[in-house]
């Protein structure tokens, strides 16, 4: 019997039939003496059990072992939109899961003769992958998706306040005015040296306020 590697994938319906099979050939056994085996030889994976010392003349029974099945590591593979071609998958039957996320899952089996041969199955992950999808419309500027890259436009216009830095995405607001501290409600606001802005110190209160503050403003020579 041939050694079965751990990671070698055995499909239980195989294993099924084959203890079917044991079952099978042990009640035809009961009709010959166990005395009468005298010699047994293995032929790829079939066991032949004669009557004869020297392993001649027809076996009085034999006994079929199930096929090696083993993963094929090459073909098995991940296919994130997923392209039926029987070129590609030969012997399989189209899964109909155009355009989803599929895993191959490629099975290579030793039949008992040593023919090799490749059974291609297809696992549907739509539910366990995320599929993104873009917005119609100006939202569409914004985001392209190709594969597996997920690109963020920013646009070209003059004066624009969003770059692109190393870790992400950056807000430039080194030109921004800032809020004046301490500031009264109410008062005007005034123009600093540097283009900011400060309280006045004067409020629209009342008409005097005004007429006051337009007095400092413009002073009568």
């Amino acid at each position: 019997m041939a050694n079965y590697d751990v990671n070698s994938v055995v499909q239980f319906g195989r294993l099924k039939e084959f203890g079917q099979g044991i079952a099978t050939e042990l009640s035809t056994m009961k009709e010959v003496s166990a005395s009468a085996f005298k010699s047994a030889k293995v032929v790829g994976k079939t066991v032949y059990f004669y009557t004869s010392d020297d392993m001649t003349g027809t076996a009085a029974f034999t006994l079929n072992f199930p096929s090696e099945l083993v993963l094929d590591a090459l073909k098995t593979t991940f296919v994130p939109s997923f392209a039926f071609n029987p070129e590609t998958y030969p012997g399989a039957t189209n899964p109909s899961l155009e355009g989803k996320p599929v895993l191959v899952i490629a099975v290579r089996e030793t039949g008992s003769d040593g023919t090799v041969t490749t059974t291609y199955s297809f696992l549907n992950l739509e539910s366990l992958v995320d599929t993104y999808v873009i917005a119609l419309g100006d939202s569409a500027k914004v985001l392209s998706i190709s594969g597996n890259v997920i690109t963020f436009h920013v646009s070209s216009q003059p004066n624009n306040a969003l770059t692109v830095q190393a870790d992400g995405l950056h807000v430039n607001i080194s030109g921004k005015v800032d809020k004046v501290s301490n500031a009264t409600a109410g008062n005007l606001p005034l123009l600093t040296a540097e283009g900011g802005i400060s309280d006045s110190g004067y409020a629209f209160a009342t008409t005097a306020d005004v007429t006051e503050l337009i007095g400092e403003l413009f002073p009568q020579s």
